[in-house]
């Protein structure tokens, strides 16, 4: 009687571990940059090579902004695009396969406004770039970001980041 009792408590525990565990997300860091002077250059582009152990995998692609008041120029003319925010992203599968997309941002509202509170001096953004990606091959997955702001150099940057948000199935 009491090893039945045992048996149920260890099944118990082995379903709860399990419903907990089924769709979590697992942060992995892709690129991680501060900017010096607040300035990203326009030809200043961000690699990074992410290496896939265990495919197939699926995972979201967020990038993480934080931006000052001065964003996206400190120049009053260039203020004329209200905050948009645009980048190249482009990934290299080790297969030879490409992937190649650009993004704009609006980050500020038709005021002219921030669309996020102000944290510490700067604004902060979690932008999505691709939900669901699949990671079909092991290997280095080679990740380039372009700024593809037309006036250069981009003011008001302060740090940019791309994550992996890994996607656990059992």
């Amino acid at each position: 009687m009491m090893k039945i009792k045992f048996n149920i408590v260890i099944v118990l525990i082995i379903i709860v571990f399990g419903v907990v565990s089924c769709g979590k997300k697992q942060e992995s860091n892709v690129i991680s940059r501060n900017f010096e002077g607040e300035i990203w250059g326009r030809f200043d582009y961000l690699e990074a090579d992410f290496n896939v152990v265990k495919a197939p995998m699926t995972a979201d692609l967020v990038m993480d902004i934080d931006i000052s008041e001065v964003f996206p120029n400190v120049y009053q003319y260039h203020d004329a695009d209200d905050g948009l925010f645009a980048i190249a992203l482009t990934i290299n599968a080790p297969d030879g396969g490409r992937r190649s997309r650009e993004y704009k941002f609006r980050l500020k509202d038709s005021d002219g406004n921030f669309k996020s509170e102000k944290i510490d001096g700067y604004y902060h953004y979690e932008l999505p770039l691709i939900n669901d990606m699949s990671f079909s091959e092991i290997g280095v997955y080679k990740f380039k970001v372009e700024n593809k702001y037309p006036k250069e150099p981009l003011y008001g940057i302060k740090s940019l980041n791309i994550n992996c948000l890994q996607i656990k199935r059992f």
